[in-house]
């Protein structure tokens, strides 16, 4: 079979759906070789950061770099060009009408809630995304939550929907405690104990209420715990700055920027919870990440936390300031729940691997062709 996937992520250095690109690809490649697989990206660096050279996988960055220009130039030749039995874009999808596509689709919060987004990026989103659910012929959802919601909101047949869950990559794994101590410590300088949030500051990671939250949680109990943050700041950043300095916290919260992929298992292996109370996720790789790494999960009781992480983490009411600084407490000063939340989580993790979000990919394509 040959098989075109159109990669908008892969390569710019940014975040869930890159890691979904980077990794489905080496997991299709690894486990079919006999299929021919074209990746076309709008980065250049996604041959670099997705490391598979086999003479089944061949790559193409579109130009010019200029994203509109190359999507109605370039994409449309090339899919002409390779003349491929089956089409799946990954994160944008074909401006132009190509022959019938998968799509997948990693966020639907552009149609749940707009108001998490500048008026730009949302017109831009709901623009794109709702021109994929029209024009696909299979739209893939990485979350049983994205599914259910766009079947009822759009009106979308259940045989135009497949989910299939993300992974996680095995250097997420418990490690030896005095192996995170030393690394923390001499590449980030932290020695004290810490709650962790992974991810980028926008208004739907809910950093406000996490901050908040902190402040009470260090007020009623004097600790020395900090706040560690690791992810690339956005339009958001800036009332979270100010909440900071309000509560006087530049000492206890570390804004690590966004960390190297290769340095997250230690961040998470060190840490003695992460906090990852969103206001709303499509899939929320953080849960199960950490929970890979045998640390407890602090999420929402929402959209598709709740999926995700079942009874193996603390769910919070998002919107509670108070009911997330005392699961931080109750998560900081009882050795027994963290003990219960490690064991659970790291079964829960076992059902998240790439191999198995590639197999069911490729036994999508399979029945897709078939229908086709």
């Amino acid at each position: 079979m040959r098989i075109q996937l159109f990669l908008g992520s892969a390569g710019s250095n940014s975040g869930g759906p890159e890691r979904y690109e980077v990794e489905l690809v080496r997991a299709l490649a690894k486990l079919d070789q006999n299929s021919e697989f074209h990746i076309v990206s709008l980065f250049k660096r996604a041959p670099e950061v997705i490391g598979v050279a086999q003479d089944n996988v061949t790559y193409t960055a579109l130009s010019p770099q200029v994203r509109t220009a190359s999507m109605l130039t370039h994409l449309p030749w090339l899919t002409l060009k390779h003349r491929s039995d089956l089409w799946h874009a990954t994160y944008v999808p074909p401006v132009f009408l190509h022959p019938t596509y998968i799509f997948t689709l990693v966020c639907s919060s552009m149609f749940e809630h707009p108001e998490y987004y500048p008026p730009a990026i949302r017109m831009r989103l709901s623009f794109l995304m709702g021109l994929a659910l029209r024009k696909s012929g299979l739209i893939v959802c990485i979350s049983e939550h994205i599914r259910d919601f766009i079947k009822d909101k759009f009106r979308i047949a259940d045989d135009r929907l497949a989910v299939t869950h993300l992974g996680v990559n095995p250097s997420f794994r418990p490690l030896p405690a005095e192996e995170c101590r030393s690394f923390l410590a001499e590449r980030y300088g932290l020695s004290t104990p810490y709650l962790l949030f992974s991810g980028r500051w926008e208004p739907r990671k809910n950093l406000v209420r996490i901050v908040e939250a902190f402040a009470r949680f260090k007020q009623a109990f004097k600790t020395d715990f900090k706040l560690v943050m690791t992810g690339a700041k956005t339009w958001a950043s800036r009332e979270v700055d100010a909440l900071i300095a309000k509560h006087r916290l530049a000492d206890d919260v570390v804004d690590l920027g966004k960390s190297p992929v290769d340095e997250l298992p230690m961040l998470y292996a060190g840490a003695t919870a992460l906090v990852f109370p969103s206001l709303w996720e499509g899939f929320g790789l953080p849960i199960v990440e950490a929970m890979a790494a045998g640390t407890p999960v602090i999420t929402s009781n929402n959209s598709s936390m709740k999926e995700i992480a079942r009874d193996a983490a603390i769910l919070v009411d998002p919107l509670a300031t108070d009911e997330i600084a005392e699961a931080m407490a109750n998560i900081t000063r009882n050795e027994q729940l963290r003990n219960q939340l490690r064991s659970k989580g790291l079964v829960r993790a076992q059902d998240f691997t790439w191999e198995r979000t590639a197999r069911q990919t490729l036994d999508i394509y399979k029945t897709f062709r078939k229908g086709d």
